[in-house]
């Protein structure tokens, strides 16, 4: 059944009821009383809605997998969430920005809670380090990404810090500075059309640089 508040159900449903339209319209044709058959741009509304909530349902099924991936592992898909829902806000179909708006609501309070941590995560990961934080705040937050970057930054030194570890003086607080410095400006091209695979674009923003 659907359930308004929980979008993979929703997902499901439609998921369900999309390969079954011709049956649907076959029911309508041998059955009088049935009235409930959706027209035409009904169908519409439904695939274009499904093909959007596959996005959360893919990411969430990777969240809690039988693998437990770590916040380092799925860093890149709260990302394309937050990038997704962004462009579902200037849909042209009216219906998705609709949906989009509460959807956004919801997931920016999960966002400003946990995306300080994440990043922490994804920073520790030698594969990926401060760049793939860099990469993806770039098309999350445009010309105001350095200043969420250098939060990211300052957050590690105070860990470090608080662990008893000492500083080298040429890292402290001021390291946030070479940001400016990172060539990581290409990924507020890729947010206007952003790929299902963000470590393919990541991986070809690294190589360009």
């Amino acid at each position: 059944m659907d359930v308004p508040t929980r979008w993979n159900s929703t997902f499901l449903m439609l998921d369900s009821a999309l390969p079954l339209k011709e049956a649907f319209g076959r029911l309508e044709q041998i059955d009088r009383n049935y009235k409930l058959n959706p027209s035409e741009d009904e169908w519409k509304v439904a695939y274009i809605v499904h093909d959007c909530l596959k996005k959360f349902y893919d990411a969430t099924n990777h969240f809690s997998g039988n693998s437990f991936p770590t916040s380092n592992v799925f860093f890149p898909d709260i990302c394309k969430l937050q990038l997704k829902l962004k462009e579902w806000e200037n849909s042209d179909h009216y219906f998705i920005r609709n949906m989009a708006g509460p959807m956004k609501e919801k997931f920016e309070k999960y966002w400003d809670e946990c995306c300080l941590v994440l990043a922490i995560a994804v920073v520790f990961d030698p594969r990926f380090k401060l760049a793939l934080v860099e990469y993806n705040y770039n098309a999350i937050y445009g010309e105001n990404a350095k200043k969420y970057v250098v939060r990211v930054r300052s957050a590690i030194v105070d860990l470090f810090v608080e662990y008893g570890g000492e500083l080298n003086p040429s890292f402290g607080y001021a390291c946030g500075s070479d940001v400016e410095e990172s060539n990581f400006s290409g990924a507020d091209k890729e947010s206007d059309d952003i790929s299902d695979d963000m470590f393919s674009n990541f991986d070809k923003c690294i190589g360009d640089n």
